[in-house]
């Protein structure tokens, strides 16, 4: 598997090829008039270029009913039209969905900011399409997976991104390639000028780290460990704003990926990570469901959303609601923990308590206000329910 995540020869040959023309035009003094100067004598402007087409989104559907549905954002340096990448992402990882029962589409969009609209207007079709009840998400590699997460900080109703290779921070990556000696960051940084600006106004809307707040569906950054594009420090930026990221290193080897290599290893583990975190969004879709089911109020809103206080609300309307965790849920109990990957919610909470008698327990208590929660948010959050000390004896 080899896939360049800039198109950097496509690319190259266009970015320098403009920086060239621009450096002629002040190098090269203009020709003083002369009785030779006619108009039949003088170069013609050269013809436009033409413009590649944007190519129709491709799909695959699963044998039975969808589990959910991906849309696949192909890399290319943002300078879009690439129905070859489009392509390969459908064959791989598409088949990792495919194998879970996902329907898998894939893109091709324009360059520069008008791609956004081509992926937000892939991810109203499919919703439009209702092609059933389960999570849409979207896979993107190197740009694609940027613009995949700007869409996310503009449409509420994708559920996940998975991004390879990820530039979060824009002005961070212009000030690496000033000292970098590497010609290929220069030249996806001459991209970056280009499309996005190249200051901190320009560059905001479309700058990760700065629009994580406003992502709401889970997210899985992976990258290699010898990212020769993309510095680490751009997944560690984007979590540290967002700690809620999931992030999954590749072990570098002897096979072109990305921006790097990676081993047996790692290209195993890159096809685990997306599988489980495809699974865990499914499970986390349907115990949205089941608790939107309930009437309780605010049971999908994140802890960025709400405060702590209205997630135990939510979360107590829940286990008055459950007939069977008031039936199971009697007993001693003092303390419960539980870990959660992506975000947290009264909904996922509910379904993960409910699978056990200490969990049971926990809802019938702060069903009667005696238990406190506490939550300690990253990567593989920590949520605790203990007992307030007047009722740590009989939840029931």
């Amino acid at each position: 598997m080899w896939r360049m995540g800039f198109s950097l020869p496509r690319i190259a040959a266009v970015g320098l090829s403009t920086l060239l023309v621009l450096v002629g035009m002040f190098i090269v003094r203009a020709p003083q008039a002369s009785a030779l100067d006619l108009p039949l004598l003088k170069p013609r402007p050269a013809p436009a270029p033409a413009v590649a087409p944007v190519h129709k989104p491709i799909s695959s559907d699963p044998g039975g009913p969808a589990r959910g549905t991906v849309i696949m954002v192909h890399a290319g340096g943002w300078a879009g039209h690439d129905a070859h990448a489009q392509g390969l992402l459908l064959d791989s990882p598409g088949d990792i969905f495919r194998a879970r029962g996902w329907r898998v589409v894939s893109i091709d969009y324009h360059e520069g900011t008008a791609g956004l609209q081509d992926v937000l207007d892939a991810v109203g079709a499919e919703l439009a399409r209702r092609t059933g009840n389960g999570p849409l998400c979207l896979y993107g590699e190197s740009s694609g997976a940027h613009l995949a997460l700007v869409a996310a900080a503009r449409m509420r109703s994708i559920n996940c991104v998975i991004g390879l290779g990820t530039p979060t921070d824009l002005p961070s990556y212009q000030a690496e390639a000033v000292v970098a000696g590497d010609d290929r960051i220069r030249v996806v940084a001459y991209q970056m000028a280009r499309f996005f600006g190249n200051t901190p106004e320009t560059m905001a809307p479309w700058n990760l780290v700065a629009l994580a707040p406003r992502i709401q569906a889970d997210v899985l950054l992976l990258q290699e460990s010898d990212d020769q594009i993309v510095s680490a420090q751009h997944r560690e930026r984007f979590r540290a704003v967002r700690p809620t990221t999931q992030v999954v290193e590749l072990e570098a080897g002897d096979t072109a990926f990305m921006h790097g290599t990676v081993s047996a290893a790692g290209r195993s583990r890159y096809a685990a990570a997306i599988g489980s975190f495809a699974d865990r969004v499914v499970a986390a879709r349907n115990a949205e469901r089941s608790a939107a089911r309930t009437g309780c109020s605010k049971v999908g809103r994140s802890v960025r959303e709400i405060d702590r206080p209205e997630l135990f609300g939510a979360l107590r309307c829940l286990a008055r609601k459950d007939g069977t965790a008031r039936r199971e849920g009697n007993g001693s109990w003092s303390r419960t923990s539980v870990r959660m990957y992506g975000e947290v919610n009264a909904a996922r909470l509910w379904s993960q308590l409910r699978r056990t008698v200490s969990g049971r327990r926990a809802l019938v208590a702060a069903d009667k206000r005696r238990a406190q929660l506490t939550l300690h948010a990253s990567e593989r959050s920590q949520i605790i329910l203990r007992a307030l000390k007047r009722s740590a004896q009989r939840s029931g």
